[in-house]
Protein backbone atom coordinates (compact mmCIF):
# COMPACT_ATOMS: atom_id res chain seq x y z
CA UNK A 1 0.00 0.00 0.00
CA UNK A 2 3.04 2.24 -0.36
CA UNK A 3 2.08 5.53 -1.99
CA UNK A 4 -1.66 5.03 -1.52
CA UNK A 5 -3.45 8.00 0.07
CA UNK A 6 -6.58 6.68 1.76
CA UNK A 7 -8.00 10.09 2.60
CA UNK A 8 -7.56 11.36 -0.97
CA UNK A 9 -9.25 8.21 -2.30
CA UNK A 10 -12.25 8.72 -0.06
CA UNK A 11 -12.55 12.42 -0.92
CA UNK A 12 -12.54 11.71 -4.65
CA UNK A 13 -15.12 8.99 -4.08
CA UNK A 14 -17.17 11.38 -1.95
CA UNK A 15 -17.23 13.99 -4.73
CA UNK A 16 -18.57 11.43 -7.22
CA UNK A 17 -20.94 10.00 -4.63
CA UNK A 18 -22.57 13.34 -3.81
CA UNK A 19 -22.89 14.30 -7.48
CA UNK A 20 -24.83 11.06 -8.01
CA UNK A 21 -27.15 11.79 -5.10
CA UNK A 22 -25.41 9.45 -2.65
CA UNK A 23 -26.46 11.38 0.45
CA UNK A 24 -29.97 9.92 0.47
CA UNK A 25 -32.18 11.25 3.24
CA UNK A 26 -34.43 8.20 3.36
CA UNK A 27 -33.78 4.44 3.17
CA UNK A 28 -32.43 2.71 1.26
CA UNK A 29 -29.27 4.56 2.24
CA UNK A 30 -26.39 4.66 -0.21
CA UNK A 31 -23.59 2.65 1.40
CA UNK A 32 -20.83 3.61 -1.06
CA UNK A 33 -18.74 6.02 0.99
CA UNK A 34 -19.06 4.26 4.35
CA UNK A 35 -18.39 0.82 2.84
CA UNK A 36 -15.23 2.02 1.09
CA UNK A 37 -14.08 3.77 4.27
CA UNK A 38 -14.67 0.65 6.38
CA UNK A 39 -12.64 -1.45 3.91
CA UNK A 40 -9.68 0.94 4.07
CA UNK A 41 -9.83 0.99 7.87
CA UNK A 42 -9.82 -2.84 7.92
CA UNK A 43 -6.51 -3.00 6.04
CA UNK A 44 -4.92 -0.07 7.92
CA UNK A 45 -4.95 2.19 4.86
CA UNK A 46 -6.55 4.99 6.90
CA UNK A 47 -7.43 5.58 10.54
CA UNK A 48 -11.04 5.35 11.61
CA UNK A 49 -10.93 8.97 12.80
CA UNK A 50 -9.75 10.24 9.41
CA UNK A 51 -12.24 8.03 7.56
CA UNK A 52 -15.12 9.20 9.77
CA UNK A 53 -14.19 12.82 9.16
CA UNK A 54 -14.52 12.33 5.39
CA UNK A 55 -17.83 10.48 5.73
CA UNK A 56 -19.19 13.27 7.96
CA UNK A 57 -18.09 15.91 5.46
CA UNK A 58 -19.75 14.33 2.44
CA UNK A 59 -22.84 12.72 3.92
CA UNK A 60 -25.23 15.66 3.80
CA UNK A 61 -28.12 13.54 5.09
CA UNK A 62 -26.72 13.52 8.62
CA UNK A 63 -26.66 16.87 10.33
CA UNK A 64 -24.94 17.40 13.70
CA UNK A 65 -26.46 15.27 16.40
CA UNK A 66 -28.55 13.09 14.06
CA UNK A 67 -28.14 9.42 14.95
CA UNK A 68 -26.83 6.69 12.70
CA UNK A 69 -29.82 4.44 11.75
CA UNK A 70 -28.21 1.23 13.04
CA UNK A 71 -25.90 2.16 15.90
CA UNK A 72 -28.26 4.85 17.21
CA UNK A 73 -25.21 6.95 18.02
CA UNK A 74 -24.62 10.58 17.12
CA UNK A 75 -21.35 12.00 15.84
CA UNK A 76 -19.14 10.29 18.42
CA UNK A 77 -20.09 7.60 20.93
CA UNK A 78 -19.55 8.06 24.62
CA UNK A 79 -16.76 5.98 26.15
CA UNK A 80 -18.18 2.50 26.77
CA UNK A 81 -18.98 1.39 30.28
CA UNK A 82 -16.94 -1.49 31.68
CA UNK A 83 -18.29 -4.83 30.37
CA UNK A 84 -20.91 -6.40 32.59
CA UNK A 85 -24.34 -7.66 31.67
CA UNK A 86 -25.60 -7.61 35.22
CA UNK A 87 -28.75 -9.39 36.24
CA UNK A 88 -30.11 -12.14 33.94
CA UNK A 89 -32.79 -14.60 35.00
CA UNK A 90 -35.08 -16.31 32.49
CA UNK A 91 -37.81 -18.65 33.74
CA UNK A 92 -39.90 -20.84 31.39
CA UNK A 93 -43.56 -21.19 32.33
CA UNK A 94 -45.67 -22.16 29.25
CA UNK A 95 -48.92 -21.26 30.97
CA UNK A 96 -52.23 -21.00 29.07
CA UNK A 97 -54.96 -18.65 30.33
CA UNK A 98 -58.30 -18.38 28.56
CA UNK A 99 -60.13 -15.07 28.53
CA UNK A 100 -63.27 -13.86 26.75
CA UNK A 101 -62.45 -13.79 23.05
CA UNK A 102 -58.84 -14.91 23.33
CA UNK A 103 -56.39 -17.51 24.59
CA UNK A 104 -53.09 -16.32 26.06
CA UNK A 105 -49.95 -18.44 26.23
CA UNK A 106 -47.17 -17.16 28.49
CA UNK A 107 -43.85 -18.72 27.49
CA UNK A 108 -41.29 -17.26 29.89
CA UNK A 109 -40.51 -14.36 32.19
CA UNK A 110 -37.16 -12.59 31.73
CA UNK A 111 -35.52 -10.46 34.41
CA UNK A 112 -32.59 -8.28 33.30
CA UNK A 113 -30.90 -5.18 34.66
CA UNK A 114 -33.13 -2.86 32.67
CA UNK A 115 -36.48 -4.63 32.24
CA UNK A 116 -38.89 -7.37 33.24
CA UNK A 117 -40.59 -8.90 30.21
CA UNK A 118 -43.25 -11.58 29.90
CA UNK A 119 -43.28 -13.36 26.54
CA UNK A 120 -46.86 -13.98 25.42
CA UNK A 121 -48.93 -15.09 22.42
CA UNK A 122 -52.55 -14.13 21.81
CA UNK A 123 -54.89 -16.32 19.81
CA UNK A 124 -58.15 -14.49 19.13
CA UNK A 125 -61.37 -16.44 18.71
CA UNK A 126 -62.23 -14.37 15.63
CA UNK A 127 -60.21 -12.19 13.23
CA UNK A 128 -60.25 -8.51 14.21
CA UNK A 129 -62.53 -6.21 12.20
CA UNK A 130 -60.94 -4.51 9.20
CA UNK A 131 -60.87 -0.85 10.13
CA UNK A 132 -58.45 2.01 9.49
CA UNK A 133 -55.54 1.54 11.90
CA UNK A 134 -57.33 -1.05 14.05
CA UNK A 135 -55.99 -2.16 17.39
CA UNK A 136 -56.65 -5.90 17.07
CA UNK A 137 -56.40 -6.76 20.76
CA UNK A 138 -59.26 -6.39 23.22
CA UNK A 139 -58.88 -3.48 25.62
CA UNK A 140 -58.19 -5.68 28.64
CA UNK A 141 -55.19 -7.27 26.84
CA UNK A 142 -53.27 -4.11 25.99
CA UNK A 143 -52.24 -3.49 29.58
CA UNK A 144 -52.33 -5.95 32.46
CA UNK A 145 -51.70 -5.57 36.17
CA UNK A 146 -49.00 -7.93 37.45
CA UNK A 147 -48.05 -8.62 41.06
CA UNK A 148 -44.97 -10.54 42.22
CA UNK A 149 -44.28 -12.54 45.38
CA UNK A 150 -42.44 -9.55 46.91
CA UNK A 151 -45.61 -7.47 46.84
CA UNK A 152 -44.75 -5.25 43.86
CA UNK A 153 -47.64 -4.45 41.54
CA UNK A 154 -46.75 -3.18 38.08
CA UNK A 155 -48.47 -2.20 34.85
CA UNK A 156 -47.50 -4.54 31.98
CA UNK A 157 -47.92 -3.07 28.49
CA UNK A 158 -48.07 -5.34 25.44
CA UNK A 159 -46.08 -4.78 22.25
CA UNK A 160 -46.06 -7.23 19.39
CA UNK A 161 -47.35 -8.02 15.92
CA UNK A 162 -49.40 -10.41 13.85
CA UNK A 163 -50.55 -10.92 10.29
CA UNK A 164 -53.17 -8.53 8.93
CA UNK A 165 -56.51 -10.26 9.25
CA UNK A 166 -54.97 -13.04 11.32
CA UNK A 167 -55.88 -14.29 14.77
CA UNK A 168 -52.42 -14.88 16.30
CA UNK A 169 -50.34 -12.06 17.77
CA UNK A 170 -46.89 -12.57 19.27
CA UNK A 171 -45.12 -10.19 21.56
CA UNK A 172 -44.24 -9.37 25.13
CA UNK A 173 -45.44 -7.44 28.13
CA UNK A 174 -42.92 -5.12 29.79
CA UNK A 175 -43.62 -4.12 33.37
CA UNK A 176 -43.25 -0.72 34.94
CA UNK A 177 -41.72 -0.82 37.46
CA UNK A 178 -39.50 -3.89 37.12
CA UNK A 179 -40.45 -6.89 39.21
CA UNK A 180 -38.16 -8.50 41.78
CA UNK A 181 -35.67 -10.75 40.02
CA UNK A 182 -35.92 -13.39 42.74
CA UNK A 183 -39.73 -13.51 42.77
CA UNK A 184 -41.12 -17.04 43.04
CA UNK A 185 -44.42 -16.30 41.30
CA UNK A 186 -46.39 -13.64 39.50
CA UNK A 187 -50.15 -13.04 39.42
CA UNK A 188 -52.07 -11.68 36.46
CA UNK A 189 -55.62 -12.02 35.13
CA UNK A 190 -56.60 -13.51 38.48
CA UNK A 191 -54.21 -16.46 38.18
CA UNK A 192 -50.84 -17.27 39.73
CA UNK A 193 -47.92 -18.43 37.58
CA UNK A 194 -45.21 -20.24 39.52
CA UNK A 195 -41.63 -19.37 38.51
CA UNK A 196 -39.68 -22.45 39.56
CA UNK A 197 -38.71 -24.16 36.28
CA UNK A 198 -35.05 -23.92 35.23
CA UNK A 199 -34.04 -22.54 31.80
CA UNK A 200 -32.32 -24.70 29.19
CA UNK A 201 -29.03 -26.29 30.25
CA UNK A 202 -26.54 -24.45 28.06
CA UNK A 203 -22.78 -24.34 27.59
CA UNK A 204 -20.85 -21.16 26.79
CA UNK A 205 -17.23 -20.59 25.87
CA UNK A 206 -14.96 -18.30 23.87
CA UNK A 207 -12.55 -19.38 21.12
CA UNK A 208 -10.03 -17.52 18.93
CA UNK A 209 -10.66 -17.14 15.22
CA UNK A 210 -8.19 -18.67 12.77
CA UNK A 211 -5.65 -16.35 11.18
CA UNK A 212 -6.89 -14.82 7.93
CA UNK A 213 -5.77 -12.08 5.57
CA UNK A 214 -7.52 -8.86 6.78
CA UNK A 215 -8.76 -8.00 3.28
CA UNK A 216 -10.20 -11.47 2.72
CA UNK A 217 -11.86 -11.45 6.13
CA UNK A 218 -13.40 -8.06 5.41
CA UNK A 219 -14.76 -9.21 2.04
CA UNK A 220 -16.61 -12.11 3.66
CA UNK A 221 -17.84 -9.94 6.53
CA UNK A 222 -19.32 -7.56 3.97
CA UNK A 223 -21.12 -10.43 2.22
CA UNK A 224 -22.43 -11.65 5.59
CA UNK A 225 -23.85 -8.22 6.49
CA UNK A 226 -27.56 -8.67 5.83
CA UNK A 227 -30.12 -5.91 6.25
CA UNK A 228 -32.84 -4.13 4.31
CA UNK A 229 -31.51 -0.57 4.63
CA UNK A 230 -29.03 -0.46 1.77
CA UNK A 231 -28.14 -1.97 -1.59
CA UNK A 232 -25.74 -4.84 -0.74
CA UNK A 233 -24.25 -4.85 -4.25
CA UNK A 234 -23.31 -1.18 -4.03
CA UNK A 235 -21.71 -1.82 -0.65
CA UNK A 236 -19.80 -4.83 -1.94
CA UNK A 237 -18.52 -3.17 -5.12
CA UNK A 238 -17.39 -0.13 -3.13
CA UNK A 239 -15.59 -2.49 -0.75
CA UNK A 240 -13.90 -4.42 -3.54
CA UNK A 241 -12.82 -1.28 -5.40
CA UNK A 242 -11.30 0.23 -2.26
CA UNK A 243 -9.35 -2.91 -1.38
CA UNK A 244 -8.00 -3.18 -4.92
CA UNK A 245 -7.08 0.52 -5.05
CA UNK A 246 -5.23 0.20 -1.75
CA UNK A 247 -3.27 -2.81 -3.05
CA UNK A 248 -4.77 -5.11 -0.41
CA UNK A 249 -6.19 -7.42 -3.12
CA UNK A 250 -5.37 -7.85 -6.82
CA UNK A 251 -8.09 -6.81 -9.26
CA UNK A 252 -8.72 -10.40 -10.33
CA UNK A 253 -8.63 -11.95 -6.86
CA UNK A 254 -10.73 -15.16 -6.89
CA UNK A 255 -12.22 -14.23 -3.51
CA UNK A 256 -14.01 -11.28 -5.13
CA UNK A 257 -15.71 -13.46 -7.75
CA UNK A 258 -16.62 -16.05 -5.11
CA UNK A 259 -18.07 -13.37 -2.88
CA UNK A 260 -20.15 -11.90 -5.71
CA UNK A 261 -21.54 -15.35 -6.44
CA UNK A 262 -22.47 -15.88 -2.78
CA UNK A 263 -24.11 -12.46 -2.60
CA UNK A 264 -26.20 -13.31 -5.67
CA UNK A 265 -27.66 -16.27 -3.74
CA UNK A 266 -28.19 -14.44 -0.45
CA UNK A 267 -29.64 -11.29 -2.00
CA UNK A 268 -31.05 -12.25 -5.43
CA UNK A 269 -31.99 -9.55 -7.90
CA UNK A 270 -35.37 -11.25 -8.28
CA UNK A 271 -36.82 -11.34 -4.73
CA UNK A 272 -39.66 -13.56 -5.96
CA UNK A 273 -37.14 -16.38 -6.39
CA UNK A 274 -37.36 -16.61 -10.18
CA UNK A 275 -34.17 -17.79 -11.89
CA UNK A 276 -32.11 -18.16 -8.68
CA UNK A 277 -28.36 -17.88 -9.04
CA UNK A 278 -26.47 -21.18 -8.66
CA UNK A 279 -24.25 -21.38 -5.57
CA UNK A 280 -20.51 -21.19 -6.34
CA UNK A 281 -18.41 -24.30 -5.99
CA UNK A 282 -15.39 -25.13 -3.86
CA UNK A 283 -16.06 -22.55 -1.14
CA UNK A 284 -14.50 -22.94 2.29
CA UNK A 285 -15.93 -22.53 5.77
CA UNK A 286 -19.68 -22.31 6.46
CA UNK A 287 -20.72 -21.07 3.03
CA UNK A 288 -21.42 -24.41 1.22
CA UNK A 289 -23.77 -25.57 3.97
CA UNK A 290 -25.49 -22.19 4.25
CA UNK A 291 -26.07 -21.80 0.50
CA UNK A 292 -27.27 -25.38 0.04
CA UNK A 293 -30.25 -24.73 2.35
CA UNK A 294 -30.72 -20.98 1.77
CA UNK A 295 -34.41 -20.15 1.48
CA UNK A 296 -35.51 -23.45 3.01
CA UNK A 297 -38.69 -23.31 5.09
CA UNK A 298 -40.47 -25.79 7.34
CA UNK A 299 -38.37 -25.31 10.45
CA UNK A 300 -38.96 -26.34 14.03
CA UNK A 301 -41.66 -24.40 15.89
CA UNK A 302 -40.75 -23.85 19.52
CA UNK A 303 -39.77 -21.30 22.16
CA UNK A 304 -36.83 -22.01 24.47
CA UNK A 305 -35.94 -19.94 27.54
CA UNK A 306 -32.14 -19.75 27.52
CA UNK A 307 -30.77 -17.23 30.03
CA UNK A 308 -27.08 -17.75 29.12
CA UNK A 309 -24.28 -15.20 29.53
CA UNK A 310 -20.96 -15.50 27.67
CA UNK A 311 -17.50 -14.76 28.98
CA UNK A 312 -16.11 -11.51 27.51
CA UNK A 313 -14.83 -11.79 23.92
CA UNK A 314 -13.10 -8.87 22.20
CA UNK A 315 -14.37 -6.76 25.10
CA UNK A 316 -18.03 -7.73 24.57
CA UNK A 317 -20.31 -9.75 26.85
CA UNK A 318 -23.50 -11.24 25.39
CA UNK A 319 -26.61 -12.56 27.10
CA UNK A 320 -29.03 -14.77 25.18
CA UNK A 321 -32.47 -14.46 26.73
CA UNK A 322 -34.46 -16.90 24.58
CA UNK A 323 -34.61 -18.70 21.25
CA UNK A 324 -37.77 -18.75 19.15
CA UNK A 325 -38.06 -20.89 16.03
CA UNK A 326 -40.75 -20.57 13.39
CA UNK A 327 -41.34 -22.29 10.06
CA UNK A 328 -39.54 -19.50 8.16
CA UNK A 329 -36.56 -18.77 10.40
CA UNK A 330 -35.44 -18.66 14.02
CA UNK A 331 -34.38 -15.80 16.24
CA UNK A 332 -32.73 -15.05 19.56
CA UNK A 333 -33.34 -12.16 21.93
CA UNK A 334 -29.99 -10.85 23.16
CA UNK A 335 -28.30 -8.14 25.19
CA UNK A 336 -24.78 -6.85 24.49
CA UNK A 337 -22.48 -4.85 26.79
CA UNK A 338 -21.00 -2.54 25.67
CA UNK A 339 -23.30 -1.80 22.73
CA UNK A 340 -22.10 -3.13 19.39
CA UNK A 341 -23.67 -3.24 15.94
CA UNK A 342 -24.54 -6.26 13.82
CA UNK A 343 -22.57 -6.36 10.58
CA UNK A 344 -20.36 -3.80 8.89
CA UNK A 345 -21.44 -0.15 8.69
CA UNK A 346 -23.19 1.22 5.63
CA UNK A 347 -24.12 4.77 6.65
CA UNK A 348 -21.61 5.84 9.27
CA UNK A 349 -18.33 4.79 10.90
CA UNK A 350 -18.74 5.15 14.67
CA UNK A 351 -15.86 3.89 16.75
CA UNK A 352 -17.98 0.93 17.80
CA UNK A 353 -17.31 -2.78 17.42
CA UNK A 354 -19.43 -5.07 15.30
CA UNK A 355 -20.46 -8.73 15.37
CA UNK A 356 -21.29 -11.20 12.63
CA UNK A 357 -23.89 -13.68 13.89
CA UNK A 358 -23.46 -17.31 12.81
CA UNK A 359 -25.09 -20.47 14.11
CA UNK A 360 -24.45 -24.17 13.47
CA UNK A 361 -26.47 -27.22 14.44
CA UNK A 362 -25.30 -30.73 15.27
CA UNK A 363 -25.99 -31.88 11.69
CA UNK A 364 -23.39 -29.54 10.21
CA UNK A 365 -25.91 -26.97 8.96
CA UNK A 366 -24.92 -23.31 9.19
CA UNK A 367 -27.19 -20.28 9.61
CA UNK A 368 -26.55 -16.56 9.18
CA UNK A 369 -28.07 -13.87 11.39
CA UNK A 370 -29.28 -10.35 10.75
CA UNK A 371 -30.50 -7.65 13.08
CA UNK A 372 -34.23 -7.51 13.76
CA UNK A 373 -35.87 -5.11 16.19
CA UNK A 374 -33.09 -3.31 18.03
CA UNK A 375 -32.47 -0.84 20.85
CA UNK A 376 -29.00 0.63 20.24
CA UNK A 377 -26.71 2.37 22.69
CA UNK A 378 -23.06 2.91 23.51
CA UNK A 379 -23.13 1.15 26.89
CA UNK A 380 -25.77 -1.51 26.20
CA UNK A 381 -27.75 -2.66 23.18
CA UNK A 382 -30.47 -5.28 23.00
CA UNK A 383 -33.03 -6.73 20.62
CA UNK A 384 -33.52 -9.65 18.27
CA UNK A 385 -31.18 -11.45 15.87
CA UNK A 386 -32.97 -13.41 13.13
CA UNK A 387 -31.28 -16.43 11.54
CA UNK A 388 -31.81 -17.95 8.11
CA UNK A 389 -32.61 -20.53 6.73
CA UNK A 390 -35.20 -22.33 8.87
CA UNK A 391 -33.97 -24.53 11.71
CA UNK A 392 -33.59 -28.14 10.54
CA UNK A 393 -36.30 -30.35 11.99
CA UNK A 394 -33.75 -33.06 12.83
CA UNK A 395 -31.35 -30.84 14.79
CA UNK A 396 -31.03 -31.56 18.51
CA UNK A 397 -28.79 -28.61 19.44
CA UNK A 398 -27.73 -25.25 18.05
CA UNK A 399 -24.48 -23.34 18.61
CA UNK A 400 -25.01 -19.58 18.49
CA UNK A 401 -21.77 -17.85 17.51
CA UNK A 402 -21.53 -14.05 17.78
CA UNK A 403 -18.23 -13.40 16.00
CA UNK A 404 -15.99 -10.40 16.62
CA UNK A 405 -12.66 -9.42 15.04
CA UNK A 406 -10.36 -11.88 16.82
CA UNK A 407 -12.61 -14.19 18.86
CA UNK A 408 -16.12 -15.55 18.96
CA UNK A 409 -18.40 -16.74 21.71
CA UNK A 410 -20.31 -20.00 21.47
CA UNK A 411 -23.63 -20.55 23.23
CA UNK A 412 -24.73 -24.17 22.88
CA UNK A 413 -28.49 -24.55 23.31
CA UNK A 414 -30.25 -27.94 23.39
CA UNK A 415 -33.32 -28.22 21.18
Amino acid sequence: MAGFDGEKYLRLLGERWVRKGGAARRPPHSPVLAAAAAALVAVDAITIAAAQAVVDEYDLSRGPGRPDPVSGLTDRPAPPAPPGIGEVRVVPCDRVIDQPGARLTFHYVAFTSHATTIRADFRLDEPPPRQPRPDPLPAWARQLSVTDSQGTTAAAVFSGSGRIGGTVFRGRFETDPRLAADTTWIELLGERIELAAPPAVTETWVEPLPEQDPAVRHVWERVATLNDFHDPRLAFEATAAALVAAGALPAGAPVLDDARAVLAVLRPRNPDGANPAPPPRDLAGPWPSLLARWGQLGGQVRTIAVGAVTPPFDGVTAAVIALESRAEHFGVSVELVPGVRTGLPYADLPDQGHLTWWAADDLGNYYLGEQGTWNPGAHRSYGTILFWPALDLRATRIDLMPTAAATRAVIRVPL
